[in-house]
């Protein structure tokens, strides 16, 4: 019997001996007059006993059945051991169809040892912001490295778009790098899927922000400048909580989609972008995206916006006086005719496209070049070397009039 139970034995003797009211027994026990009178006939016929309830001890009408439970702990040993049970749970209904609740799953696998509870850390205050109202407002991305593969093949990274709206992952991609290159051919992707959305929110690193030696901001990353050339804001995060959305989508990819990745037997970048794009992004989106509080779109169409030139490296450059000019190692030759009037040390401004081809362009006129094997030689100072080489001193006469004349003036000065 509970300590409840054996309180309320010392109440019903004197409900019987009828010592108190029945009236007043309800309110030291909390019941009502009714309840009371049926108690009172049931510890006449059987005493204290009556108090226990007579479902004590046997398994509720809702308990998983023992065979079921069993077998689904072993499918979990099997085949799912390091599974988290709301994951776990899932797989069992899709894969074996056996439906099992993730909690009742979570004891199983609690006390068969197949999972340990999450210690609970100390809480740190931030401040709660709400969600963004409409679809396309901000959109967060970052990149996370990890083993994705597992140990079938080697690390690498996975740049994510996820609307702050909705929480509905818009795009994936597996890259070798978070690197500027990357980051833009899956923005490129992203834009040409949905069109431009209002904002960004991404972290301070490398890619996203110039973060030594710029103190009033002035200078700007290669990505910044693209968003700013396509009118696409950039907002800094100033800590990891603060973008929050893309922090805990990348803590359920590394769990789930590693394991999806594993079932499906994917083991390189360009399978797994296919897999996340047909297989695993409409589920995901399916179990964790929410309605936004508007149903306005605020993407925007990319009509107009070259986006070739835009989303590229783009670096300035000063033409040589033999028409030639260097970039990361090769030197580029610029042809006789061309589309504009072009003089030596005019800036030029060079565009490597995503696919490594290159562009230059003058006054925003493309310029026709070649690229040269190697360092073109200055022809003009190793033949001027030659010649004075070649060339006889010459040494005046006595009697030349040039030697009459410095004569002439050595006596001037020494009289002087």
């Amino acid at each position: 019997m509970s300590k409840t139970e054996l309180e309320q034995v010392g109440i019903f003797e004197r409900l019987v001996k009828r010592e108190l009211k029945q009236k007043e027994g309800a309110v030291l026990l909390n019941l009502s007059v009714r309840q009371v009178k049926r108690k009172v006939k049931e510890y006449r016929k059987s005493g204290a006993i009556s108090l226990i309830h007579g479902n004590r001890g046997q398994s509720g009408n809702r308990a998983t059945n023992k065979e079921k439970a069993e077998s689904a702990v072993r499918l979990v040993k099997e085949n799912y051991s390091d599974f988290g049970p709301t994951f776990a749970s899932e797989k069992l209904e899709e894969n074996h169809g056996i439906i099992i609740n993730h909690e009742t799953l979570r004891k199983l696998m609690i006390k068969e040892d197949v999972w340990i509870p999450k210690v609970t850390k100390t809480i740190v205050k931030h401040f709660w912001r709400e969600r963004k109202g409409c679809f396309g407002e901000m959109v967060q991305l970052d990149g996370s490295p990890h083993h994705w593969f597992e140990d079938r093949a080697d690390p690498c990274t996975l740049i994510a778009f996820i609307d702050d709206a909705t929480s509905q992952v818009l795009w994936l991609e597996f890259t070798e790098s978070e690197s500027t290159e990357s980051l833009m051919k899956s923005t490129k992707s992203y834009i040409e899927e949905f069109g431009r959305p209002a904002s960004f929110y991404a972290d301070r690193g490398v890619v996203y922000k110039v973060n030594h030696n710029n103190p009033d901001n002035d200078k700007i990353t290669q990505y910044k400048r693209a968003l700013d050339e396509l009118h696409i804001r950039l907002i800094h995060a100033r800590s990891p909580e603060a973008k929050g959305r893309v922090e805990n989508l990348f803590g359920t990819l590394q769990d789930r989609l590693v394991k999806e990745l594993r079932l499906a037997n994917v083991s390189s970048i360009e399978q797994a972008n296919r897999f996340v794009r047909e297989i695993y992004l409409p589920k995901h989106n399916a179990r964790f995206a929410v309605k936004p509080k508007s149903k306005t779109d605020l993407h925007r169409s990319i009509d107009g916006y070259d986006l070739k030139n835009i989303l590229c490296l783009k670096e300035e450059r000063q033409i040589n006086n033999d028409f030639t000019l260097s970039y990361k190692g090769k030197w580029l030759q610029l042809t006789e005719k061309q589309a504009t009037i072009v003089r030596p040390r005019n800036k030029v401004e060079i565009h490597e496209h995503l696919d490594k081809t290159i562009e230059i362009f003058l006054r925003k006129t493309k310029l026709d070049f070649k690229e040269l094997p190697q360092k073109p030689e200055k022809q003009k100072m190793i033949a001027s070397i030659k010649i004075l080489k070649e060339r006889k001193i010459w040494k005046p006469s006595a009697n030349h009039p040039w030697r009459k004349h410095y004569k002439r003036d050595i006596s001037i000065v020494r009289t002087r």
